[in-house]
């Protein structure tokens, strides 16, 4: 099979919004382990949210694209101190949870599944191995080659079920894989799948095989950059093959053993695999377990204090201060700039561009 034939079947996938699924859905939403989920999360946020918006005071924290900045703030009118450190905020806090979110993920949800199964999700024995190895070194360089030499970082989780072992890289979202990361995983799958499979069966004898599955937490095959698509298809002159088109499309299996399968799950489809990884159809609703499990969280911390709030509110205070404090008089600019009619307003989104430039004083 031609990799433009596997781009099209990997993009084949299409979900469509309907409300009487959404409703069977959340029909079969598990209310036990969704209270388990939020307050898992509740502790988790209530712990490291804060870090998250707490370390930024002044402008300089809030280092941004400075292009970006100034085009913003004209078209959105942003001259109000106050408005413009709410945007500001609120940007770098959206973007902070974007990358948090990740390992909030894996340590709050993912450890609940699969639902019918003593083994759960769990860091990698012989990745946690590898990571206590490293704290032991001194040298950072020993350390950075004992990084670049580890056989499991690129997995994230791991779990046993009815003697078959499934391995998977969690990713974020449909964008978050970039091109270094898609020669990463090509390189680490190719290289070290047999390594895999090798230390797995002397950890379970017996073992039918493993699967290494590309996760996504969020989003659907046809909304992807196509990176991991692309990682699937550079597998292909690496000792894989598609598994059956028809049956499991998108599935490679390695040509050295058949008995190490690669392939990728996305959004509804992920969760769906978390909760049931042998029969992906038996667990559909997860996304949803956990989708309420947020909102509940959330819902929870807000209600019980302001704190989360406080400390919110706390560093919109400095931000919009430490605006005030920035200013720049007409007489700066060379006379030329100032003909064509610079104001205050002018002024203040110039000023706020500069501030990507230096590392004190603002």
């Amino acid at each position: 099979m031609s990799k433009k034939d596997l781009y099209s079947i990997l993009k084949d996938f299409n979900h469509t919004f309907d409300e009487k699924e959404v409703k069977y859905l959340f029909s079969l939403v598990e209310q036990v382990r969704v209270d388990g989920l939020a307050k898992r999360l509740k502790a988790d946020i209530s712990s490291n949210l804060p870090k998250i918006y707490g370390r930024r005071s002044v402008l300089s924290d809030y280092r941004i694209n400075p292009y970006v900045m100034l085009a913003t703030t004209n078209i959105m009118k942003l001259s109000e101190p106050e408005r413009f450190a709410h945007f500001l905020f609120n940007s770098k806090i959206m973007m902070g949870l974007e990358t948090s979110f990740g390992k909030i993920v894996e340590r709050a949800f993912i450890q609940s599944y699969p639902v019918e199964s003593n083994a759960k999700w769990r860091d990698p024995p012989e990745k946690i191995a590898e990571f206590e190895e490293e704290k032991n070194i001194e040298s950072r360089e020993e350390r950075s080659a004992l990084r670049s030499n580890s056989i499991w970082r690129e997995i994230d989780k791991d779990v046993v079920v009815n003697n078959r072992r499934f391995l998977t890289s969690i990713k974020s979202g449909p964008n978050t894989i970039n091109n270094t990361q898609v020669q990463g995983m090509v390189d680490a799958i190719s290289g070290k799948y047999q390594t895999w499979l090798e230390l797995s069966e002397a950890a379970t004898p017996g073992l039918e095989g493993i699967d290494v599955v590309i996760g996504l937490t969020y989003g659907t095959e046809r909304s992807t950059n196509n990176k991991d698509n692309q990682i699937l298809a550079k597998l292909l002159s690496l000792g894989f093959s598609e598994m059956d088109r028809h049956a499991h499309p998108g599935v490679l299996v390695d040509d050295a053993t058949g008995r190490v399968r690669i392939y990728r799950r996305i959004g509804k489809s992920f969760w769906a695999w978390t909760g049931n990884p042998q029969n992906e159809t038996a667990e559909p609703q997860v996304f949803l377990e956990v989708l309420l499990a947020l909102s509940l969280a959330f819902r929870d911390l807000l209600a019980e204090g302001a704190t989360i709030e406080e400390g919110i509110n706390e560093r919109l205070r400095r931000l919009a201060s430490a605006i005030l404090k920035m200013q720049l008089s007409p007489d700066t600019l060379p006379n030329w700039v100032s003909d064509r009619g610079f104001d205050d307003n002018d002024l203040f989104y110039l000023v706020t561009a500069l501030s990507a430039f230096y590392d004190e004083g603002i």
